[in-house]
């Protein structure tokens, strides 16, 4: 029991720890070599059969996707290595018409492997979200602009906000007009003003937003730009 539970254990460190993953990978070699020739019903050469590569990358996926809720490692990592074996043959034997009978199973495994890729999916978008946002609040934090701030200034209207996009996007497409803002944290509003004909009071009451939109757009925040390009 202890065994069972230290590995279940490894496999949940090995999700984020590439040398741990390598570690799995090898000493689980002849487990995975087992399934394979259970599967193939033939000798499997290590090295040579494509069913040695699709076994090894099974048995990475069930790593990465596996939830101690739906039981033992090993066994999931069986039937993930079944199902990609299956996917494999029938893509190979398409052009022959030939299929491979499916068993309850195998089935029954397809749907629980399709619901745990979305949930993990999910999982990691919202830490990557997460670690996004606590990163751009520190970088509005050396502009002297807190989060909170930000949220009571954003604008409402879709018009103003586009109006301020395109503002931010002139500074950033202008490298005269970007390292002003960089040099002094100040938006160069004359210049601003000039260019795109808008009144100055318009561009103070957006600066805060102004400044957030071109920090987001020249860094590397791709979950909150997709969100800008959304609202």
């Amino acid at each position: 029991m202890f065994f069972k539970n230290n590995l279940e254990k490894r496999v949940n460190k090995a999700k984020t720890n590439e040398k741990e993953m390598n570690k799995l990978l090898e000493e689980y070699r002849p487990f995975i070599m087992s399934v394979i020739t259970k599967r193939c019903g033939r000798y499997i050469e290590y090295g040579k059969d494509d069913e040695v590569t699709i076994g090894m990358m099974a048995f990475k996926e069930a790593i990465e996707s596996f939830d101690e809720s739906k039981g033992k490692f090993l066994s999931f990592a069986n039937r993930v290595i079944n199902s990609r074996l299956i996917d494999y043959y029938r893509a190979n034997n398409r052009d022959k018409k030939e299929l491979l009978i499916l068993s309850d199973e195998d089935i029954n495994y397809r749907y629980e492997m399709k619901e745990a890729m979305i949930q993990y999916k999910s999982t990691n978008e919202n830490e990557s979200r997460k670690r996004e946002i606590e990163e751009f609040k520190q970088e509005l934090y050396k502009w002297g602009i807190t989060f909170h701030r930000l949220m009571e200034v954003s604008p409402k209207h879709k018009k103003l906000r586009e109006t301020y996009k395109n503002m931010a996007l002139c500074i950033i497409d202008n490298q005269e007009l970007l390292d002003h803002l960089i040099k002094t944290n100040r938006l160069p509003i004359k210049e601003i003003e000039k260019y795109m004909n808008i009144h100055r009071k318009k561009i103070e009451r957006g600066r805060i937003y102004i400044i957030a939109l071109i920090i987001i757009l020249t860094g590397d925040y791709p979950h909150i730009k997709e969100y800008i390009e959304w609202r």
